[in-house]
């Protein structure tokens, strides 16, 4: 993504854009809370009342927020925004966690600044803020950038040590097995549900995964 930093008009008049909005919706793979259809019923909510007229989406499905690589919404968005292929004033979300996890709070605010310069307000519509600019405005957005990226670092710090802890106690942390190895899956109470098949994965999150000997003819090759 190659552009300047320099917005191009757009071919609607302001006052037809003003009333104009796009939404920019995203889900990772792992926060069911905030599905897509829960975040775009908000938004149609948000913009019912103030008679805003969704005409555009941008949209990342099981995309972390932590980078911008691979959110090609948001690179649409973008790269949109840069080259005045924008027919809207503004980008409604449903918070700003949606927005990004960016580690570097700097990095969410960069981006909302490339869509501010060309002529497109981001609306965070669950938040208690007005995103008008206003000192509290400003305080209250940045807090909860922070506030975002604090979250995705501390839960990536417990799901690394409960990693951790269940390696130790013997069960399988990873994928597909070495030859002549198998997954079996075991319940609560240690009671086999079968050996998993390549591509199977478990469904409840109180299960485990154990490993034990394969097929006599791999484990004889080992």
């Amino acid at each position: 993504m190659v552009h300047a930093l320099v917005p191009h008009k757009s071919l609607l008049p302001k006052a037809q854009r003003a009333r104009r909005a796009a939404q920019y919706v995203r889900m990772s793979t792992d926060y069911q809370q905030y599905s897509i259809a829960n975040q775009m019923a908000a938004i149609a909510a948000y913009a019912r009342k103030f008679e805003l007229e969704i005409v555009r989406t941008y949209r990342d499905d099981g995309k972390s927020g932590l980078h911008i690589k691979n959110r090609t919404g948001l690179l649409d968005l973008i790269d949109d925004v840069q080259c005045g292929r924008t027919d809207f004033g503004c980008v409604l979300v449903y918070d700003v966690s949606r927005w990004g996890r960016f580690q570097d709070v700097d990095e969410s605010a960069y981006y909302e600044f490339i869509c501010k310069r060309g002529g497109v307000k981001v609306i965070y519509c669950a938040e208690l803020f007005a995103n008008d600019g206003s000192l509290m405005s400003s305080i209250g957005k940045n807090v909860k950038r922070v506030m975002a990226a604090e979250w995705s670092r501390e839960r990536s710090e417990k799901v690394y040590a409960g990693a951790c802890l269940l390696a130790r106690m013997g069960f399988r942390q990873g994928g597909r097995p070495g030859v002549g190895l198998r997954r079996e899956l075991i319940d609560v109470t240690g009671r086999s549900r079968g050996v998993m098949q390549n591509g199977e994965r478990k469904c409840l999150q109180t299960d485990r995964v154990i490993l034990r000997p394969g097929p006599p003819e791999e484990v004889e090759v080992v």
